[in-house]
């Protein structure tokens, strides 16, 4: 059975810079899988209350196919779209038979939509897709609060899926073994939220700091039982630049995650 384990996100400085979808909220979109299965993107975040994982791929991308079985291996990890989180792929480019070629190749049985059949190619000009493959995560208010997973290592998708409040299979409250967290937009204007998971009831304190290693702003929050929490931090009256955050959780002190403030 998969367990819970402490996740830092070093690459999370990185979808700020390199951000490979320009928006930083979900635009609604209306597809067809190559097995004709419509899919509306608001419904699941909305109506099932599902985080969306979207991995924009063209089928002759050499790192496509490289990373593939990763996204196949994180769709299998979080319940194969049966829990909280919803993975599927979208292509540029080909057809239905193209694409249900390169998923019989790959072993892939996460949706697919193709570029020319399903209209994949309009939600990659919708999102201003820069280049593939890009996987990018939203969450159920409709952020994206990855804008680029990258390396689409399953490591790193689980890691941004956890960030925005995604469970693995498996791990059920009560099954909980350690405390992770997260923190996501990232780069951040005027809110950032810290997500965190916790195996028990503890006391939670975060302190956010310059360059400098001046603190700038700090909190505390009590919780009550074990579960999935998210502490939203506002930052309309930081200056644009470089930030850190640092947690401790009960005893445990956590690394501390390198986060940009750029409104």
């Amino acid at each position: 059975m998969k367990k819970l384990f402490l996740l830092i996100f070093p690459l999370l400085l990185l979808q700020g810079v390199n951000a490979q979808t320009l928006l930083t909220e979900a635009e609604n979109f209306h597809v067809k899988t190559i097995d004709g299965v419509p899919i509306w993107l608001f419904p699941i975040l909305d109506d099932e209350e599902q985080i969306v994982v979207i991995d924009f791929f063209s089928t002759t991308c050499g790192p496509c196919q490289d990373y593939a079985d990763d996204f196949q291996r994180s769709y299998e990890a979080f319940g194969s779209n049966t829990g909280n989180v919803y993975h599927m792929g979208i292509n540029w480019g080909n057809d239905n038979q193209g694409v249900r070629e390169f998923d019989s190749i790959y072993g892939l049985t996460f949706p697919t939509v193709s570029g020319s059949q399903g209209g994949g190619n309009i939600v990659f000009n919708q999102y201003q897709i820069q280049s593939y493959p890009t996987v990018i995560v939203i969450n159920t208010a409709h952020d994206i609060t990855d804008q680029y997973v990258w390396e689409p290592s399953e490591e790193n998708i689980e890691a941004a899926i956890i960030a925005a409040g995604g469970i693995l299979v498996g791990t059920e409250e009560f099954e909980i073994q350690q405390t992770q967290f997260g923190f996501y937009p990232n780069p951040a204007k005027n809110e950032g939220v810290i997500s965190v998971c916790l195996p028990e009831a503890m006391n939670v304190r975060y302190a956010v700091y310059n360059l400098l290693g001046n603190r700038v702003i700090s909190g505390e929050q009590e919780f009550s039982q074990q579960g999935n929490y998210t502490i939203p931090i506002h930052f309309s009256q930081f200056e644009n630049g470089i930030y850190f955050i640092r947690l401790i959780a009960g005893n445990e002190v956590f690394n501390t995650v390198k986060f940009v403030v750029e409104k």
